[in-house]
């Protein structure tokens, strides 16, 4: 195995496997949208589980086995409590990374999407005007990842039926 790589990311999605261990979807600065491998994070005792939480941002150190990755050390920089605490923020945070999860390519550097996904937590977790913080983010993703031009801004309506044809996959319901 290599030398650790430190790694800061968002966790999208966990898969379990068999036993005692996940699959862990991130989006990290480094790398962009990854797959890790956490062996044992179901145990007990591990001291990693409670940071994989969907939504949190950790920072994280992995080896790097031929072209999997796996998870060694974890720290938790923010668990946005402010969105889990609130139902409708935290479907809002449900869905774009939903969103996010099928629009980045793997292992793909997107520096200006991470910042973008940093600040949309930050504003969901300090203000109530769900709508227009999700027409606003799903709008700046769609121009980020050239899906639309910049100047072309859609309602939410408009901008959830246009990425649902895009990912040609319904969005989980959403009720703000």
């Amino acid at each position: 195995m290599s030398q650790g790589v430190k790694i800061e990311g968002f966790i999208f999605k966990k898969t379990s496997l068999l036993n005692r261990d996940l699959i862990i979807t991130i989006f990290c600065r480094e790398f962009g949208r990854i797959r890790i491998f956490a062996k044992g994070i179901k145990k007990l005792t591990s001291r990693r589980s409670p940071h994989i939480e969907t939504g949190n941002l950790i920072k994280a150190v992995l080896s790097k086995n031929k072209d999997y990755y796996f998870l060694q050390e974890t720290d938790l920089i923010s668990g946005f409590s402010q969105i889990k605490k609130n139902q409708s923020k935290f479907q809002c945070l449900y869905l774009f990374l939903f969103i996010l999860e099928k629009l980045l390519p793997e292992n793909q550097k997107e520096e200006k999407m991470y910042k973008l996904l940093k600040s949309f937590m930050i504003s969901l977790s300090k203000r109530d005007d769900y709508k227009v913080i999700m027409t606003d983010y799903f709008n700046k993703t769609a121009s980020l990842l050239g899906y639309q031009e910049r100047d072309k801004d859609k309602d939410l309506i408009e901008i959830t039926v246009f990425i649902e044809e895009i990912i040609n996959e319904k969005l989980p319901a959403f009720n703000i």
